[in-house]
This record gives structure tokens, sequence and C-alpha cells, in this order.
């Protein structure tokens, strides 16, 4: 199967919190900003995102907050080698960023022992976008079927976001915090908003069924045996995305110590027929 190509242009334009090199804690408490460096106005930095992943989404007892909402996630996985970046200066955050977003590579953990890694064991950086689709507006499964039963039905971008995560040598993925403290949420916005989720029936096993809203349920009867069926959603489209954008956004970069500087970036999304994804980092500016 084919996933998209899908071209993430960033542009990091100011690190806030960190001044420089100096990062956030593993608490986030930013550091005093003392001073400044600049990356270069020809600074590129660019990386393969080669895995997709969607998920299967239903309605939910729990209010809309907490919905499970069709998604679809981009990241780099073991076999995604093009990797390359043009910085060649010394200013720390810089050459993290260009690490990042720019460098297939492994380094030693510095930081402490925990769960996924002891300190001078390798890791890699894995970025990864996230994206999120609102469900079908449908008040009901008796609702679906009064409008025909339709097998796709349109949906509209809800969420973005960007994590950077470690992976240790047996590519097992971790953060230092919990993933609100490193994941950023992006407001991106797309030139074409026509997207469709596929729908249909689907048989449920009574730990599912328990969370979820009933007026999307049913129970049927084959034979002797009586079965729950739900109504499922999933993205019907390997290239959800054509051309995208997010303004300047707050994302967490982490370094090899488990600390994180907040910097701001702002980026362009193209999905084209090839597969994978593109990350290029096109200028960036410390203040």
């Amino acid at each position: 199967m084919k996933y998209p190509f899908l071209l993430l242009a960033c542009s990091f334009l100011a690190a806030c919190g960190g001044g420089g090199s100096e990062p956030l804690s593993k608490d986030n408490t930013a550091p005093p900003v003392n001073d400044s460096a600049e990356c270069g106005s020809n600074f590129l930095a660019q990386r393969h995102f080669n895995h997709q992943e969607t998920n299967i989404a239903y309605w939910q007892i729990e209010g809309d907050a907490i919905q499970t909402k069709p998604q679809v996630t981009f990241y780099p996985n073991k076999s995604s080698s093009l990797a390359e970046t043009n910085y060649k200066g010394t200013e720390a955050l810089c050459e993290q960023v260009a690490n990042i977003f720019g460098a297939d590579v492994r380094e030693a953990w510095q930081g402490a022992e925990n769960s996924a890694i002891k300190p001078g064991q390798q890791f890699k950086y894995i970025p990864q976008l996230s994206i999120s689709f609102s469900l079908p507006e449908l008040a009901s499964l008796a609702d679906w079927r009064a409008k025909g039963s339709p097998s796709t039905m349109p949906t509209k971008l809800t969420k973005s976001s960007l994590t950077v995560w470690y992976e240790n040598s047996d590519e097992q993925k971790f953060l230092q915090g919990d993933l609100g403290t490193n994941q950023k949420s992006i407001s991106l916005t797309c030139d074409n908003n026509e997207v469709a989720l596929q729908i249909a029936l689907s048989e449920v096993d009574a730990q599912l069924s328990s969370n979820l809203n009933p007026a999307f349920c049913e129970e049927t009867r084959i034979g002797n045996e009586s079965k729950t069926v739900c109504l499922e959603v999933k993205l019907e489209q390997e290239r959800p995305l054509e051309s995208c954008q997010f303004a300047l956004t707050d994302v967490f970069i982490p370094d090899s110590q488990g600390n994180k500087t907040m910097v701001k970036l702002a980026a362009k999304v193209k999905a084209a027929n090839d597969l994978g994804v593109l990350v290029v980092v096109d200028s960036i500016n410390i203040e």
C-alpha cells in the first residue's frame, strides 16, 4: 500500500523560554533569557517520515472533548534514511533542531535512568505529526439509516499536533514526562478540506461496547448467538491532506539529557503521491 508524500516546510523563527542553548528543565520551568544566537539565513534541514498510521473511531458515551476521533499519524521508522542538513554552526539549539529534523543519527542518553533507557545507551529522535478529524454529523444509528446508510461521509480537520519522541535501540518510543508536556497543538489550515470517512457497522466485543454510545449500536442474533454491532468510522483516503499550513506555534524540542526547549515554528504541508513524509526546515532564528 502506498502512503502520501507529505512536505512539511517549517520555519523556525524564535526560541522562547530557553533563550539560547539553555533548555527548559524536565518540569518545563523556563530559565531566564540571557543571550541570543542566529542559525543563519540559509538554514536547511529535512527528514523523511515514511510511516503512516490510521485508527478506527466510534461514538462513545463520554462527552465530545474526550471522544475518539478519526486520526492519521506520520513519523519516521527504522527504514527511513533520507535526512540531511546544511547547518555547520555550534549554537546548541540550532544544532539540536538540525539533529531532530535533519539527521537520522543516534546519540548517547545522558539523562536519568528510566524504564526505557539507561545512561550511555543509544537513542534517536522521532518527530511525529498527528491529525484528527471530526466524526460524521449523525445523531444515531437510526439517523444513519434514515440518510440511506451511506458508506462514506465528509469530515473536517479538527485538531493537529506535533510531538518529538525518543526511540531506544529496541525501537521503543518514550518521552520525559507525560504526553501533555511534550505534545503541542498546531492550528493546521488546508486549501482543500474535502476529506471523506468510511462508515460501516462492525461487531464489537463486550468490553468495547460498554464504553460506546448505545444510540449507535444494536444487538443482532445469528442462530443462538447474540452479537453487538456499532457504527465505526475511519479515513477512506490514503492521502487525507493536500496543501496545508500552520502559523507560528510553540513546539517542544528535547535533548539527550531529557530537557526540553520551546521553539516557535511555522510550517507548510503538501501531499503528493509518493510514499512517506518529508519535513523541510528552511529558516530558524533564535532570540
